[in-house]
């Protein structure tokens, strides 16, 4: 048995990096990039030989990682295996010296006029990277390394484009969303398997402002056919197109309590419904 305390200098090489390496924790790493429009001298006008000038912020209000703020020992050691500087190479963390030239109707320069090149400490493997509302345009260099990602969005806001991403990330092991829309997670109604999303079902999940859940995949089209099989009893009896004779939408009484039918009236009510679309 050891009669001494040893100091964590003092310990092997391989000890204190396994030390280092216990105190990475997850977190949630909140990204955001603005465009700005802001006054600019004449001079950077000129020296840009462009009228409409534009500014992009690279901004995150989460601190640096607590480990790579204790010594050059732990930064130097987690900084080479663990943690990145991410988005460095975005247009708002590049320096005044290079430009995008974006394709927008007014042909505008976007620069990031910033006095350093500006970057966030992240590491891809634990991290929840939270971009908010930002364009997924302005991170899309890094979209293959995504692997736990949190947007907001308006499903009936997106484009072609932003849709096309969401199957893009194929490295994405969960997606949050916060559903901005007026319908919450309803509006979201069939978007992993439209947007072929490669995350696993059960991993894509759907924040409801709305309603004040978070649900999956699975969970939010289920809750979504459910709404839809109601509304279709309600609606009552209407003529069949073919036979002009009445008819009465049958759901067995108590099923909602009782699910081992859910199938059958699912892909019966479905069927029936599109033959007449």
């Amino acid at each position: 048995m050891a009669t001494s305390f040893h100091l964590f200098p003092h310990l092997p090489w391989e000890i204190r990096a396994r030390i280092w390496e216990l105190t990475i924790e997850p977190r949630t790493v909140d990204i955001r990039i603005s465009h700005e429009w802001e006054d600019i001298s004449d001079d950077v006008k000129a020296k840009y030989n462009h009228s409409r000038l534009g500014v992009l912020r690279l901004r995150s209000s989460t601190p640096v990682p607590a480990p790579l703020q204790a010594c050059r020992e732990a930064r130097s050691h987690l900084g080479h295996r663990f943690y990145h500087k991410a988005f460095k190479q975005l247009p708002a963390a590049r320096s005044d010296s290079e430009t995008v030239r974006c394709d927008t109707p007014e042909d505008r320069l976007e620069l990031g006029l910033e006095a350093e090149p500006r970057y966030i400490w992240v590491n891809f493997d634990v991290d929840l990277i939270n971009t908010g509302d930002t364009p997924f345009k302005d991170f899309e260099s890094h979209l293959l390394d995504l692997k736990r990602w949190k947007f907001a969005r308006d499903r009936y806001s997106m484009d072609d484009y932003e849709a096309k991403v969401l199957g893009k990330v194929v490295n994405a092991k969960e997606i949050h969303v916060v559903c901005l829309g007026p319908r919450g997670a309803s509006d979201w109604e069939g978007t992993y398997e439209q947007c072929c999303v490669p995350c696993d079902k059960d991993r894509f999940w759907l924040i409801d402002p709305i309603h004040g859940r978070t649900v999956t995949a699975i969970e939010n089209n289920a809750l979504c056919d459910e709404a839809w099989i109601r509304d279709y009893r309600k609606a009552g009896a209407y003529l069949d197109p073919n036979t002009m004779q009445p008819f009465v939408p049958y759901l067995p009484p108590g099923w909602f309590e009782g699910r081992e039918r859910w199938d059958v009236i699912y892909r019966w009510s479905r069927g029936y419904e599109e033959s007449y679309r």
